[in-house]
């Protein structure tokens, strides 16, 4: 009589970990959940608070199956052994985000807002660690994460609670290139005497990578230069849009940093709630506000966009009349009562 077919290394792996992969499949809509609450957030800290120009802020929940598959690794010092004793705990991108942007200089202000409004367990600069190799390769900033101890306590964020989450922070192009570099290197088996031919070519590609990044910042540069050029001509006449508006504000703003383009837009309904449809009215509105002693009054943590340095000026030249445009959106009015009470305080609104 013959027994039942012994199970591989692998299949007894995974049956060992599948109590905590039925559990993570029962409980994952609550992952989800929480995926949806930490990508509003980062939206609400970088985009609507911060105003800092970025492409996207994504998050997810880890895929069951993919979980279990993570949960089955074998321990490095014993292939019979689990790695991980309580992949519910261990495993920390069950929740996981991805801030992706123009600049390497917004990815350093989307550090700096993650680091304050955060609490840090772990951070990993890929960048530095490549750099001090002396190669060129993936450049990505990842943080693992909890919530600090004052979200901790709100009813809303109670999914999160205790949770360790991952993000991920880098450029488009260091997007692109790690996502076709993971595609072709996990995802195809690669003959051992063809691997240094795709070494080479995602090599050069690294460093194409990181000259991309550097011209992007020079181009950068050179059109803040330019925008900042005195204009003698008067302030045009016609209908303000996206693009005028970015203009005018780099001009006046040469030192702040660009916000995303849908921010412009928000900013273009206001002017229009004040009856400003052109540059020419929006010069007469800001003459006589010192914007750097604006500036100075505010207790913004990180340097001001241009939307955002607009936003305080139309603050010192309205006063509570502008703060009276919101009346219907509690934060946001809770924001600027507390800015306007700083200008008050400088005597400057």
């Amino acid at each position: 009589m013959s027994g039942a077919k012994p199970l591989s290394g692998a299949e007894e792996l995974r049956r060992l970990a599948a109590p905590a992969a039925e559990q993570y499949h029962r409980t994952h809509q609550q992952y989800v959940g929480g995926a949806r609450k930490l990508e509003a957030l980062l939206d609400e800290l970088i985009g609507e608070d911060e105003g800092i120009n970025y492409l996207s802020a994504s998050a997810r929940a880890k895929d069951p199956e993919s979980f279990w598959e993570k949960a089955s690794r074998p321990h490095p010092d014993d292939p019979t052994r689990l790695k991980y004793d309580d992949p519910l705990q261990q495993i920390t991108d069950l929740v996981a985000a991805r801030v992706i942007t123009f600049l390497v200089e917004a990815v350093d202000r989307v550090c700096e807002v993650i680091e304050s409004e955060f609490e840090i367990v772990e951070h990993t600069d890929m960048g530095a660690h490549t750099r001090a190799q002396g190669a060129f390769g993936y450049a990505s900033k990842h943080y693992l994460v909890r919530l600090n101890a004052h979200r901790s306590e709100l009813p809303e964020y109670s999914v999160l609670k205790n949770l360790t989450m991952e993000i991920q922070v880098r450029t488009a192009v260091q997007h692109a290139w790690a996502e076709f570099e993971h595609d072709i290197r996990y995802k195809l088996d690669i003959p051992p005497d063809r691997k240094p031919e795709f070494d080479r070519r995602f090599l050069l590609a690294a460093a194409l990578m990181e000259l991309a990044d550097n011209e992007f910042a020079e181009i950068d540069k050179m059109y803040r230069s330019l925008a900042a050029k005195p204009d003698n001509s008067p302030p045009a006449t016609e209908t303000l849009s996206p693009a005028t508006l970015t203009t005018y504000l780099t001009r006046r703003y040469p030192d702040a940093p660009h916000a995303k383009t849908n921010h412009y837009v928000w900013m273009l309904g206001i002017l229009g709630r004040l009856g400003v449809t052109t540059e020419e009215e929006l010069a007469r509105l800001l003459d006589g506000v010192d914007s750097g002693s604006v500036q100075a009054a505010m207790t913004h943590r990180f340097p001001a966009g241009t939307v955002r340095r607009l936003d305080d000026d139309l603050l010192a030249a309205k006063g509570q009349d502008y703060l009276n445009l919101f009346a219907d959106e509690e934060r946001r009015t809770k924001i600027l009562r507390g800015r306007l009470k700083a200008l008050n305080r400088a005597g400057l609104a």
